[in-house]
Formats: structure tokens, C-alpha cells, sequence
């Protein structure tokens, strides 16, 4: 994935909430699959691998994010779970068309996810992180984001 897109994911990360995270890991996802699909369509296995090793390792922490005691967390269970061999059979048979399976199931349960976030209006899940900015200044074809630090220049962990 492209370090600029990950600088994006890790600034949208500090500023979101649980029902954001979730929006920004299947986001992720879906890049990471995509940029998976077009590896293998150039031939290049080993980077294919690793955009698909990651996005398995974002659909098993939403695994381990389900609270199972709602019984629609199973059924998303049983996506994810579907997703996650698809991504492995995918590369192991070097097939991009096989990843278009996750692909699929992530694209429509997006929007649902969209939504929640969007009624969520709990606070952030990280604590002690700079605040951003966006729009507060701008240039030709540019949106220039600020972050402010806050009068507490010392965030991050305490002792």
C-alpha cells in the first residue's frame, strides 16, 4: 500500500471511534485486495502476497472484534470467515479473479458499516493525540491539513 495512504488510514485512525475503526479496516481491506489483484495481474507474486497477508490480518481482527453474544456478529463471522479463505485460495492458485469473492462481500457491507458510523457520535477511541485540522488553508489543487498539538505538547503513553 502506498505510504501515503497509510499516513491517511493512521490520521483518520487517531481521530475515529469504534464504529469508524470499523469503516476505516474495511476500507483498508478492500485497497489492500485490490492492490493484491493488480500484483498478480502484473506477475508480481511476492508483493500480491503481501497486500493479501495483509488484508487478512485485518479480516482476523475483525473476527476478534465481534461481541458473539449478538447473533448477527455469527453471520458476520461466517463472512468474514468465507473472505478470509477466499483471499487464500486466491493467491494460492495466483487467481485475482477468486479475490473478487472478498471483494464482493466487503463492497456490501460497507455502506451498512457507513451508516452506523455516521449515527455513532461516541468519542474517539484514542486519547492524547493531536487534533487535525482539514481545510483550514489551502493551495491550488491542494487541501492542506494543520494538527495542533494542545497545550499538553507531552501525548503519547505516561509512565
Amino acid at each position: 500500500m502506498e505510504k501515503e495512504r497509510l499516513q491517511e488510514y493512521a490520521a483518520r485512525v487517531t481521530q475515529a471511534n469504534r464504529s469508524e475503526l470499523v469503516v476505516i479496516i474495511y476500507e483498508a481491506t478492500l485497497a489492500s485486495i485490490e492492490e493484491g489483484k493488480n500484483y498478480l495481474k502484473q506477475g508480481e507474486i511476492e508483493a500480491a502476497r503481501h497486500e493479501i497477508e495483509r488484508a487478512r490480518s485485518m479480516i482476523t481482527e475483525l473476527m476478534g472484534s465481534l461481541d458473539l453474544q449478538y447473533e448477527i456478529s455469527h453471520y458476520l463471522r461466517q463472512l468474514y470467515v468465507f473472505a478470509y479463505r477466499e483471499l487464500c485460495q486466491g493467491i494460492a492458485n495466483r487467481d485475482p479473479e477468486q479475490l473478487n469473492h472478498a471483494t464482493d462481500i466487503f463492497e456490501a457491507l460497507l455502506p451498512s458499516f457507513k451508516e452506523v458510523a455516521k449515527q455513532d457520535d461516541s468519542e474517539a477511541v484514542m486519547k492524547n493525540v493531536q487534533t487535525i485540522y482539514a481545510g483550514l488553508t489551502y493551495g491550488r489543487g491542494t487541501l492542506n491539513e494543520t494538527i495542533d498539538s494542545g497545550a499538553d505538547a507531552n501525548r503519547g503513553f505516561e509512565a
